[in-house]
C-alpha cells in the first residue's frame, strides 16, 4: 500500500460556529464593553467529529477611536464537559455574561488558564468602522468551547451589537494519493 503523498484543505466542507448577540448559534452579547471589562460567551459545541485545524474570526466595532495598537484579546476555554458550568477553565461558567476572573483573583490574572487563541490590534477608528482579524491555526483539544473577549483597549466597544461576532472556522483536511 503506498503512502499519501498529500495532505490538503478540503474545500468545501467547513464548519463554522457563531457567537453574536443574536441570529449566532451562540450568543455573546459584546456591546459597550468597557475598557479593561471581559466578556464571555455561552459553551458551544464544535461537534461529535469535529476537524483538526481552525481558525477564528474577531469582528468588533469601537464607540470612540481607540490609541492606535491597543488590542481586543481573544481567548478559549475549551472543555470535555457541555454542561456550561462543568470542567471550564479560567473560572469560566458558560453562559453569556459578564467575565470578571475567579472569585480570588482578577481577569488579568485568570485568563490565561483559558487558550490565548491572539488579539486584534485596533487602529484609531470608531464607530462606523468595522475592525476585523482572522486568528490561528488552533487545535481544540475538547469539542466544547467558551469564547472570552478582553477588552484590552482604552475605549469601550460600540454600542450596538450589529457589527461584533466571533466566528470559529474548521480547516478540513483531506489525505491525497
Amino acid at each position: 500500500m503506498a503512502l499519501p503523498d498529500s495532505l490538503k484543505v478540503a474545500s468545501g466542507s467547513q464548519t463554522s460556529v457563531t457567537w453574536k448577540a443574536s441570529s449566532g448559534d451562540y450568543a455573546i452579547t459584546l456591546a459597550s464593553i468597557a475598557a479593561a471589562a471581559a466578556r464571555q460567551g455561552v459553551k458551544g459545541d464544535l461537534g461529535e467529529n469535529y476537524d483538526r485545524l481552525w481558525f477564528a474570526q474577531l469582528t468588533i466595532n469601537m464607540d470612540v477611536a481607540p490609541t492606535a495598537g491597543d488590542e481586543i484579546e481573544l481567548f478559549l476555554g475549551f472543555s470535555p464537559n457541555a454542561t456550561a458550568g462543568t470542567d471550564n477553565p479560567a473560572a469560566l461558567v458558560g453562559t453569556d455574561s459578564a467575565y470578571t476572573g475567579s472569585s480570588g483573583g482578577s481577569v488579568a490574572n485568570t485568563k490565561f488558564q483559558a487558550t490565548y487563541i491572539g488579539s486584534l490590534p485596533l487602529t484609531p477608528d470608531a464607530d462606523t468602522i468595522v475592525q476585523k482579524v482572522v486568528l490561528g491555526p488552533f487545535t481544540p483539544p475538547f469539542r466544547y468551547v467558551c469564547p472570552l473577549l478582553v477588552n484590552a483597549a482604552d475605549q469601550a466597544l460600540e454600542g450596538d451589537d450589529d457589527s461584533h461576532q466571533i466566528v470559529l472556522y474548521s480547516l478540513p483536511e483531506q489525505i491525497h494519493d
